[in-house]
Order: structure tokens, then C-alpha cells, then sequence
């Protein structure tokens, strides 16, 4: 035990930071859970607000509850439960907010927990524009039901995968594996005679995989969203063709996803220090298959079968049932999987692009533990 100190000792003398051995990594009981687990309990609850927040927009629910940040003037969660479960359209839009408060509160944890256990400054800022977000994506939900703005509607549908996407990122910066790999040796980028060998591992975004790349992924995701939350609250009074344009707009960047994917599988494919960045980007493939699956689902159950598909491949017959079960599943399915998409890209993108010299010092910006730090 003694010898084991010392040299931690003489290693930290030579190069001026911790070695390896003694960085904290996933493999150390002592490093810092409880951000990370406060992000993973924040991305559980943000998903299912999604979804909520989509059976909402399909059922015309909004407006169920006319006032805000009251629910028919009782406190929001002094609602009472039999008013709550007696309507589905207030069922559903007082869950909506209930759970959206829940984020709210959730996510001023994590703030703290950054704050407190971590002294990476990059996540604490992350931590702000979290909570930002979410105050923002809450009053905006406030003045659609008080104004009753379309424009409002459109903008709370955009901020909402938004929010998702960053509380990814730090669930993922936050993660034991992220800090296993940051404090990792790499004996095959330099060699081990030299001081810092153990301390950085290869970017991979210098093995041939453009930055660009990387983040278009992400972006692409990002814009289709967009586009679609645009689809789903079109104005009354909008000519019909405004509808045509959104459609191939939407339509046009969808089909650059499976573009993307395939040039960013194309240059990972062979690197052997991409496995990570590698499975994420299949998983992106799998989920996106399932997209474009629910996409073309989602045209079905809302305007039936094509006139082309069934002149020259099949006449299946299909009635539209407006407000039924099968078309709000699967219409709010294809826009919640749509941020679920964002979430694998953004994983991606956080796991290509780890800044050079980035996996060495990160080791250094975790809070160590008071105890850790007296027995040193």
C-alpha cells in the first residue's frame, strides 16, 4: 500500500497531474453518481413528457385546461384526482404539465449536483441551458394555452426535442464510462516511455471521420423535427399548398438522414478505435429504419394509401378513422421516435468528436472526494 502511494506520488511530481492509476473512473466507488444518475432520472422523465406532450397535440387537448399555471384555478398539484381522471382531454393535458413540472424539478437537481461534484466549468453551463430550456419550454406551453398562438405551439414543439438533446449530452458527459475512458492508458498512440502516454487516447475525429459529418447527423435530425412540428400545427387559414411545400420539406430531410448515416458508417466502418462511436451509429440505423417505418404509417392512418401505390402495387382497403386509437399511436409514435432519433445522434456526436488531449486532462476536473484528498 505504502509503495502504491508512492509511486502515485512520484508520478504526480513528474508530470504534474495524476496518473492513471489514481484518476477517478468508473472502476472507483468513490467518483462522483449522483449527476449522472440525476440525468439518466431527467432523460426518463423528458421522454414520456414527449410523448404525452404528442398525444396531447393529436387529440386537440390543449386547450383542455384554459388556464395557467393553474388547473381550473387549483394549484397544479392540488388538482383533484377525480376531475383529472374524469375528462381524457384535461387527462391528459394536467399529466402534461405534471410531468413537465417534474422535469422542471429535476433538472434544478442536476444543476445543484454539477455544481456541487463536478468542476468541469462546460458542464456546468450545460447545466444552465438546461434549466433554461426547460423554463422556457414551460412558460411557452403557459401562453399557448393563455394566448392561443399557433406560432407559440410551433416553437414549444421545437424547444422540446431541444431540451432532450441536451439532457443526452449530459448523461453521456456525466457517464462512468465516459470517465473510464477519459483517465484510459493508450499504449498504441504513443509510446509508453513517454510521460503522458497514459494520459489521452486518439481523437477519432483525426482518423478520417470530418467533424462535419459528425454534427450533420445531429443537425439534419434536428431540422426534420422541425419541419415537423411545423406539419402539426399548420393554421386553419393556410392555403393549401403552404401544406405541399412543408410536406417535401419534411420529406427532403428525411431522405438526407439514411444519406448520412451511410457516409458516417462508410468512414467509421474500419477504424479500429471508433467501437463506441461505431455501435451508436448503428443503433441510429436501427432506430431510423423504425422512423421511416412510422413515417410512412403515420401517411396512412391520416390520408390513406397513396393513388400510386394502389394503381400499380396494391389495392388495400383502409378507412380513416379521425381521433381513433390506431392513428393517435401511431402519429404520436413518429414524433416522439423523431427526438429519440436526435438522442442516439447526439450520443454519436458527443462519442466521434471527444476533443483531442480532451481524455487526458478530464480526469484532473472531477471533484475528488475530501477523504480521497486527506489521504494524499
Amino acid at each position: 500500500m505504502n509503495t502504491t502511494h508512492s509511486d502515485s506520488n512520484s508520478s504526480l511530481k513528474r508530470t504534474g497531474e495524476p496518473s492513471a492509476a489514481t484518476a477517478p473512473s468508473a472502476c472507483n466507488p468513490q467518483s462522483p453518481q449522483l449527476p449522472h444518475r440525476l440525468a439518466w432520472a431527467l432523460m426518463a422523465t423528458v421522454f414520456p413528457l414527449i410523448w404525452m406532450g404528442g398525444l396531447v397535440t393529436t387529440y386537440n387537448a390543449g386547450m383542455a385546461v384554459p388556464d395557467w399555471p393553474n388547473t381550473y384555478g387549483y394549484n397544479l398539484f392540488l388538482y383533484p384526482i377525480e376531475s383529472w381522471l374524469k375528462t381524457w382531454d384535461v387527462f391528459l393535458e394536467h399529466s402534461h404539465r405534471l410531468i413537465g413540472a417534474t422535469a422542471g424539478l429535476l433538472t434544478i437537481a442536476l444543476l445543484w449536483s454539477l455544481w456541487v461534484h463536478d468542476r468541469r466549468a462546460v458542464l456546468k453551463r450545460l447545466g444552465m441551458v438546461d434549466l433554461i430550456a426547460v423554463s422556457l419550454q414551460g412558460v411557452l406551453g403557459g401562453l399557448r394555452v393563455v394566448g392561443q398562438e399557433i406560432l407559440l405551439a410551433n416553437v414549444h414543439g421545437c424547444v422540446a426535442p431541444l431540451f432532450f438533446a441536451l439532457t443526452v449530452s449530459l448523461t453521456v458527459l456525466t457517464s462512468p464510462r465516459w470517465r473510464y475512458h477519459a483517465s484510459r492508458p493508450n499504449h498504441a498512440s504513443r509510446p509508453t516511455s513517454e510521460p503522458t502516454a497514459s494520459l489521452s487516447i486518439p481523437r477519432v475525429g483525426q482518423q478520417n471521420i470530418p467533424a462535419a459529418v459528425s454534427l450533420a447527423l445531429p443537425l439534419v435530425t434536428y431540422g426534420q423535427i422541425v419541419l415537423g412540428a411545423q406539419l402539426r400545427h399548420l393554421p386553419p387559414a393556410l392555403p393549401p399548398g403552404w401544406s405541399f411545400w412543408w410536406t417535401i420539406l419534411h420529406l427532403s430531410f428525411a431522405g438526407l438522414l439514411p444519406i448520412l448515416w451511410g457516409i458516417s458508417y462508410w468512414r467509421i466502418r474500419s477504424l479500429p478505435s471508433a467501437t463506441i462511436p461505431r455501435r451508436w451509429l448503428q443503433a441510429f440505423g436501427w432506430v431510423l429504419a423504425v422512423q421511416i417505418t412510422l413515417g410512412l404509417a403515420t401517411w396512412v392512418v391520416n390520408y390513406n394509401f397513396p393513388r400510386w401505390f394502389q394503381d400499380w402495387v396494391a389495392v388495400i382497403p383502409y378507412t380513416i378513422v379521425h381521433g381513433g386509437l390506431l392513428q393517435a399511436v401511431v402519429t404520436t409514435a413518429h414524433t416522439a421516435t423523431g427526438s429519440l432519433l436526435l438522442a442516439f445522434a447526439v450520443v454519436y456526436a458527443h462519442w466521434a468528436l471527444r476533443p483531442a488531449g480532451a481524455e487526458g486532462r478530464s480526469h484532473s476536473l472531477i471533484q475528488r472526494p475530501r477523504s480521497e484528498l486527506h489521504s494524499g
